[in-house]
Parts: structure tokens; C-alpha cells; sequence
């Protein structure tokens, strides 16, 4: 199975140098993705003041993988990991074997004519 990537389009600055400005770049969206592959200098611009260039910028696309589950482990280490099921939980299928289980209702049952939800006689809502 191949693993599926994604590409996002980032912008960055730096006083120092291109490479200071992709290098910031790729710190930040460290912060935030995980499994970042590789960095695409899409463009490349300065900032001038004076016939001085006081601001080197770049447009980076950034390749990161895309995770398909959870896996902590696989994060730090780089390696993907099946995680084992816990005996007799079920998958995560809910267990409902200590619950009772009733095909049919209690019949007969007493009905008590009139009465009113409203009425704090019957145990409504709107008690005085």
C-alpha cells in the first residue's frame, strides 16, 4: 500500500538569507504536521530599502505524509505499528450481555384517566 502525501503552500521571511527563510519555515510547520518528506522552493523574492536587500522571502510547498490512524510510537520512532486489541473488549463493539432484554411489555397496566403534564399534581413541570 502506498502511503498518501499532501502538499501545503507556505510563506516565510528572514533577515539573514534564503536559506534562514526556508529553514523557519519548516521549523513552524514542524510544530503542527508530522511525517514533513521534503520542502519545494516555489518562489523566491527581497525586500529592498536603500539599494540594500533588508528581507529575504520565500514561497515553500512542504510534503508531509498522511496519517492514517493514531500511533504515537510511529511518531517518535518512524515506525508504523499494528496495535493489538485488548482481549474481550470487543473491537469496540459495546457489550450488552449483563443487560435484560424484554420482547414484550409489562401488560396489563393501570391508566389512570386525566391528569396533566403541566400540573404539579401529576408531576409536571409548571409546579407553583
Amino acid at each position: 500500500m502506498s502511503n498518501i502525501k499532501k502538499v501545503i503552500e507556505v510563506l516565510a521571511s528572514s533577515d539573514k538569507s534564503f536559506e534562514d527563510a526556508l529553514q523557519r519555515a519548516l521549523t513552524e510547520a514542524s510544530t503542527t504536521l508530522k511525517g514533513i518528506k521534503s520542502i519545494y522552493i516555489k518562489d523566491q523574492s527581497c525586500k529592498v530599502q536603500d539599494n540594500k536587500i533588508v528581507e529575504y522571502r520565500v514561497t515553500a510547498k512542504i510534503t508531509f505524509e498522511v496519517l492514517h490512524k493514531w500511533n504515537a510510537g510511529a511518531l517518535s520512532s518512524g515506525i508504523e505499528t499494528e496495535q493489538a486489541e485488548v482481549p474481550g473488549t470487543g473491537g469496540g463493539t459495546p457489550d450488552y450481555s449483563h443487560v435484560e432484554m424484554r420482547t414484550q411489555p409489562d401488560l396489563p397496566r393501570e391508566v389512570e384517566p386525566g391528569g396533566s403534564a403541566t400540573t404539579a399534581e401529576s408531576g409536571g413541570g409548571y409546579s407553583g
